[in-house]
């Protein structure tokens, strides 16, 4: 391998916060990744797991194509649950294939992987801080809502068994019979004992697994896409920062002297800022090739969740305040996620972009003419700004977010409109 192999806490970027990874075993498998190159025991367990709870799933709701009635409302219905589940799948075949690109990756979060010098260490650390202050937030929002889904999923199910099995139309008219958690479909009286039951629990440990592998497998990506803008904002200020500080004296040979040692050294820091450019410019080139695919389904799936919920809004016309609170639940977030993605990579396309004018913010003007020709060259460089994309081609920011929650919104009233 080409990287240092284990990452200690102690070179983990200031104000990071890794405590999700440790805590579901993530850190110690890349680490033991990146050490032995095998991928060990926690991550067959979560992959192993996962096809064992969701294939039986699937082959029901595949059978119950051909065994209850269905409509245009049910099984937009039916779908909404399936859909995070199959996120969740994958997400985690792409961590499993491209495991030594996501562990390379992660080198991204290392205190060290950038230059900065000695003197401006301090200011780095803070910005560090300061920085991985709102991306720790937005991991712990993201494992709290994703908590509340499988409390509230859990301890208030709402989706009535008789629906499921002998209605069409809205799901509000149906008031009697038990009710369960997920729409799915199985082939047993589903609401007889022990039958009952064993799906509870079944649907019960379906639901915690999915919504904690996709909190997990979400920070473990979401992390490292940050950490590039991290690294981008630190290599910003460094160059902002390459002053000039002795006075323009012209008289004196030794003054003359002072001058040009300070030239050569400014230069040899722009120098390491132009290695440092460089690598980024590398691993954001892996970064895309690991990210288009999770992106594409992530957006994928995240728009048929959005499209299908607004449906069910408008076809369902349902007044049942709980239903609709978990429906808001699954909706939001996927939203949440999406906008997470757009918004990570809308920050490393801005700062990226934004290298340019911290080039021109350095003291290039008091620099000789070897310092002004290597920022100038660095400027044409940092022209083209860093972002993630999707289906290869289509650049993913805060433009992409507001087009999808239009798209979503139009496709569901004209298919509403066209029902009606």
């Amino acid at each position: 391998m080409d990287y240092e192999a284990v990452i200690k806490d102690s070179d983990v970027i200031d104000g990071l916060s890794i405590r999700f990874l440790k805590f579901f075993g993530m850190w110690k498998a890349i680490n033991d990744y990146r050490t032995r190159g095998k991928k060990n025991i926690i991550i067959k367990i979560h992959l192993l797991g996962s096809l064992m709870i969701t294939i039986p799933y699937v082959v029901f709701q595949v059978q119950s194509f051909f065994t209850i009635q269905f409509d245009i409302q049910k099984i937009t219905f039916i779908s909404l649950h399936a859909l995070p589940a199959l996120q969740m799948c994958c997400r985690l075949l792409l961590f499993w294939f491209q495991l030594n690109r996501v562990c390379r990756l992660y080198d991204m979060i290392r205190n060290n992987f950038i230059n900065i010098p000695e003197d401006m260490k301090d200011q780095m650390r803070d910005l560090y801080i300061n920085t991985n202050r709102t991306l720790n937030l937005n991991c712990l929002v993201v494992f709290i809502w994703n908590i509340g889904i499988v409390l509230i999923f859990s301890i208030s199910p709402r989706v009535p068994i008789d629906y499921i099995r002998y209605h069409t139309g809205s799901i509000a008219e149906v008031k009697t019979g038990r009710m369960k958690i997920l729409s799915g479909w199985f082939p047993f009286p589903m609401d007889e004992y022990p039958y009952y039951e064993i799906i509870y629990v079944y649907e019960v440990f379906c639901l915690s697994w999915a919504t904690t592998l996709v909190s997990v497998y979400f920070c473990l990506f979401y992390q490292v896409l940050m950490c590039l803008y991290v690294q981008f904002t630190v290599l910003g200020a460094s160059l902002s920062n390459l002053k000039i500080d002795c006075p323009d004296f012209r008289q004196s040979k030794r003054h003359k002297n002072i001058i040009q040692n300070r030239n050569s050294n400014l230069y040899e820091e722009l120098y390491e800022c132009l290695q440092d450019h460089q690598k980024l410019l590398r691993y954001t080139d892996d970064l895309r090739k690991v990210y288009n695919p999770l992106v594409t389904v992530t957006f994928g799936i995240g728009i048929l969740v959005l499209f299908m919920g607004a449906l069910q809004i408008l076809l369902g016309k349902t007044c049942d305040l709980s239903f609709l609170f978990q429906l808001f639940q699954i909706v939001s977030f996927q939203f949440i996620e999406v906008s997470l993605f757009c918004f990570g990579s809308s920050r490393i396309e801005t700062v990226s972009t934004d290298l340019q004018f911290a080039i021109y913010s350095s003291d290039w003007y008091k620099a000789d003419v070897k310092f002004r020709k290597a920022a100038q060259m660095l400027m044409v460089r940092t022209r083209k700004s860093s972002t993630l994309t999707a289906i290869v081609m289509y650049p993913v920011n805060l433009e992409t977010l507001g087009a999808i929650a239009q798209f979503t919104y139009s496709a569901a009233a004209l298919l509403s409109g066209m029902v009606n």
